[in-house]
């Protein structure tokens, strides 16, 4: 054969690229729905796979019930047509990440979705509620997915408010807590009475599973030994990266055990009298962790104690909510015990009478702060001015989260415009009236008056006046802007 004919006769790497298969690898490979579209977009639906295809009829096929985005499909129903479940079927090739968004309280219907799409199922959301998962649904639901799923991942269990939960339907329910392949557990049992296996099924996930994250609220009973095996197992785990503890009154601070080392994040919480003892367990557990977040109203107490001082050492992120004024010296107090601290956030702590000793603390003592947090529904003029004045004194600060009525901000026109010349961001937008939308059009139009004002708006109203626009829009020669949010 001459030389030529054979070149015809070669597959070039296009055409090698024109495959099914192949272009369902390329497109799997893509990292977002957006980008997985706009690839093929450029290919001939004739080299679709049928995974492909099911894939994106998923989007049209049942919109309120079936969300496809890839890579994830989001299932808010569970009672699913067979045409539907078929397509679903069809979409497993290409493993997709599934998530049941629906509350799942029957073991029936579960069932029969998981016949279909078991092993692909990633996320479910369980409900218990006292009048409805009865007569061993609870076993059934977990057995179900211990069993049948193999790629769980997320699972998330809620209790209804009654506390006469049956204790046997909760502990069989609360049994799927182990599964030895879950990431994420999100529970809220309400304060029902029937968990005093939790513990024990806590303890054996943290022991075989590759756990990441714990949210557990509002547990009222769990039994003695429970709590010291799941303790315990906390603390010779090594894959936690975050946790989050509100309403549990039985852990206490753990009990003297140590948090395990890979923990980033510590959320805790507590709506009862925090014991002396109870600090100093908490004190010794956070010690030897490396946590980068913290949420803990008790933070003031907590800085006395001197097992607590290598984590606050390297703290970057502290959080602290609900704090009376009486509260508010303890937690200034132990802020230097913290120094690495780059934001800082006041939830609903009644900081007028503190927030001048708050603003000269941060600028002595938290001087890499980079962002700042207070939301006080009860701050004076005084107050936010007193906060506005100190952060020209952080050099490192940028963004401000500090709610006002739209009243006010023209009345510390000044000290916000001194503020926004020192930050990038600054959002005052919370505290909101009936009248806000007025409010906020002359405030703009205010702006638009003043000289130097460092203030852009990244949106306004689309009939807002021309001048207002041009003088409030982002502009490339401005040598300094700052976000404006109202």
């Amino acid at each position: 054969m001459p030389d030529n004919k054979q070149k015809a006769t070669r597959a070039t790497p296009l055409d090698a690229l024109a495959l099914p298969h192949v272009v369902e690898a390329i497109a799997t490979s893509c990292g977002n729905h957006q980008d997985l579209e706009s690839f093929l977009v450029a290919v001939p639906p004739s080299l679709w796979t049928p995974a492909l295809t099911a894939f994106l009829d998923c989007k049209t096929v049942m919109p309120s019930s079936v969300r496809a985005n890839w890579p994830h499909i989001e299932l808010h129903d569970i009672d699913l047509p067979p045409s539907v479940l078929a397509r679903l079927a069809a979409t497993l090739p290409l493993h997709p990440r599934m998530e049941l968004l629906y509350p799942v309280g029957d073991a029936a219907p579960l069932a029969r979705l998981i016949d279909v799409l078991g092993p692909a199922l990633s996320g479910v959301e369980l409900c218990i509620l006292s009048d409805r998962t009865i007569d061993g649904r609870g076993k059934a639901i977990s057995n179900l997915l211990l069993q049948r799923c193999p790629r769980l991942r997320h699972v998330s269990i809620f209790v209804g408010s009654s506390p006469t939960t049956d204790m046997i339907e909760l502990n069989d329910l609360l049994a799927v807590v182990a599964h030895p392949h879950v990431h994420d557990l999100y529970i809220n049992l309400q304060r029902a009475t029937g968990a005093p296996r939790l513990g024990h099924h806590l303890a054996s996930w943290l022991s075989t599973a590759p756990a990441t994250k714990l949210n557990m609220s509002n547990v009222s009973a769990m039994d003695a030994d429970g709590v010291i095996a799941f303790c315990n197992a906390l603390q010779t785990n090594s894959t936690l990266q975050e946790l989050v503890v509100s309403n549990v009154p039985s852990l206490g601070g753990f009990h003297g055990r140590t948090l395990p080392v890979s923990l980033e994040t510590l959320t805790w919480g507590v709506c009862y009298r925090v014991v002396d003892q109870t600090v100093t367990d908490l004190a010794t557990a956070v010690g030897p962790t490396r946590l980068k977040r913290l949420d803990c109203s008790v933070f003031g107490r907590l800085a006395k104690y001197r097992a607590a001082a290598p984590m606050l050492e390297r703290l970057q992120c502290l959080m602290v909510s609900e704090l009376n004024a009486d509260e508010m010296g303890a937690l200034i107090a132990g802020l230097p015990a913290a120094p690495a601290l780059t934001t800082l956030s006041l939830h609903d702590c009644i900081l007028s009478l503190s927030a001048e000793l708050l603003m000269e603390t941060l600028a002595t003592k938290c001087v890499r702060l980079g962002a700042l947090v207070v939301i006080d529904r009860h701050l004076t003029s005084n107050g936010f001015t007193a906060v506005l004045s100190g952060v020209v004194r952080l050099p490192y600060l940028t963004s401000l989260i500090l709610p006002m009525r739209l009243s006010d901000v023209l009345n510390l026109f000044p000290a916000l415009a001194a503020a926004g010349r020192h930050l990038h961001y600054l959002d005052l937008s919370i505290l909101r009236r009936p009248e806000g939308d007025l409010e906020r059009r002359a405030i703009y139009q205010a702006l638009t008056q003043a000289h130097d004002v460092p203030f852009v708006l990244q949106s306004m109203p689309k009939d807002m006046d021309n001048f207002v626009a041009d003088a409030l829009s982002p502009c490339a020669d401005r040598c300094h802007q700052c976000d404006l949010i109202l």
